[in-house]
């Protein structure tokens, strides 16, 4: 094939959907998982009712539950969530070796070696779609493209429970109206950059020159411009050295 296959999986709510799973009664009700709102708790996730009422992940429990009075609040169980993690992979990893997890949740495949041609790659996503939800009762979002970038603002683009395909040669006119927030690297400080400079969508972000890019973002600059237009050359990457560990700690009332 002349492109590569590239999907990326999204497990929809995740944690709150563990929390479903394992207790129905919560079925349909806005669920909260996170820490306490009296002692400056964050969301850490919000099922889709909770979603309906504004309440989203990072963001402080107590504005949540402003925002949804009704709430139910259950504390994280990352023990058992990663259980449920590694039931994915598991079958993920039985259509190809090349996996790169890139969080509890998310994950990059690559299914060129696994195929004859493009198409087959939107079956496998779906076969593999529908046994995360028939075995292990969990909704996914995927994306499939011919690259990691244009794949993993796939999988966003129709949740929960989509599934999108960008054919090959169609990625600058996919990503052009979405907002430049959609792409991989650009947080809420370069948004507000591009903003100044009258830019809020992908398409617009490509039509600049990579010399007016390199002014304003350095080296990253050129870079930016590239995913814009839907190129990324980046693999699947299998494994990663560890560089660092860390462990955040919020305290319930200001410290000196």
């Amino acid at each position: 094939m002349s492109s590569r296959a590239i999907v990326h999986l999204d497990l929809d709510a995740f944690f709150a959907a563990v929390e479903v799973l394992e207790n129905p009664e919560l079925i349909g009700k806005p669920v909260l998982v996170g820490g306490k709102p009296g002692e400056r708790g964050v969301v850490a996730a919000a099922s889709y009712p909770a979603r309906a009422f504004g309440c989203r992940s990072a963001m402080p429990m107590a504005r949540a539950l402003q925002l949804c009075p009704d709430a139910i609040v259950l504390p994280g169980r990352h023990s058992l969530y990663r259980q449920y993690s590694r039931r994915v992979m598991a079958l993920i990893h039985e259509l190809t070796p090349l996996v790169e997890q890139i969080s509890i949740d998310e994950a990059f495949f690559d299914l060129t070696d696994q195929i004859k041609a493009w198409e087959e790659a939107t079956e496998v996503a779906r076969r593999l779609q529908t046994e995360v939800r028939e075995q292990i009762g969990l909704s996914a979002s995927l994306g499939v493209a011919a690259n990691k970038q244009v794949a993993k603002v796939a999988s966003d683009f129709d949740k929960p429970g989509g599934l999108t395909v960008v054919q090959p040669g169609d990625e600058a006119a996919f990503l052009a109206p979405l907002p430049a927030r959609a792409l991989w690297g650009i947080g809420p400080v370069t948004a507000e950059r591009l903003a100044s400079m009258n830019v809020t969508t992908v398409g617009q972000l490509a039509a600049l020159s990579e010399d007016d890019l390199r002014a304003a973002f350095g080296r990253h600059g050129p870079e930016m411009a590239e995913r814009a237009r839907g190129i990324d050359d980046r693999p699947v990457i299998t494994e990663y050295e560890r560089k660092s560990v860390s462990q955040e700690r919020t305290f319930d009332r200001d410290l000196t």
